[in-house]
């Protein structure tokens, strides 16, 4: 009866305020993904370790090449355990092409262009 007894103005006061309050949250949570993204990208790129390529073995099992310093180490990570596996040098090594940033609205457009055709 509650229901039945209530204004239509207050309705979409409500309405109004629900979708202000969404709003607000969405808004702050994008703003704490980015800040911290760019965080960890920060304490990631200042460092002296760097994942070069990883591939999955099994569920759970992976083999990593890593550089530390400017030495190549392969490493079996495991959900318990990190063995070492051996060296490998640098000359060894299939560079992939760097690709080149783009922003996200280059490939949603490029993504949706590519339907259309």
């Amino acid at each position: 009866m509650i229901l039945l007894s209530s204004s239509r103005g207050s309705d979409i006061a409500q309405l109004l305020t629900m979708v202000i309050v969404f709003v607000v949250v969405l808004a702050a949570s994008v703003w704490v993904t980015k800040w911290i993204g760019n965080y960890q990208k920060n304490q990631y790129a200042s460092g002296n370790i760097e994942v070069i390529e990883s591939a999955r073995v099994a569920p759970g099992k992976w083999v990593e090449i890593v550089r530390i310093g400017n030495k190549y180490k392969i490493l079996a990570v495991c959900k318990d355990t990190v063995t070492y596996l051996g060296d490998i040098d640098e000359s060894e090594l299939k560079r992939g092409e760097t690709s080149e940033k783009k922003s996200f609205s280059d490939v949603l457009s490029k993504a949706f262009s590519d339907k259309e055709e």
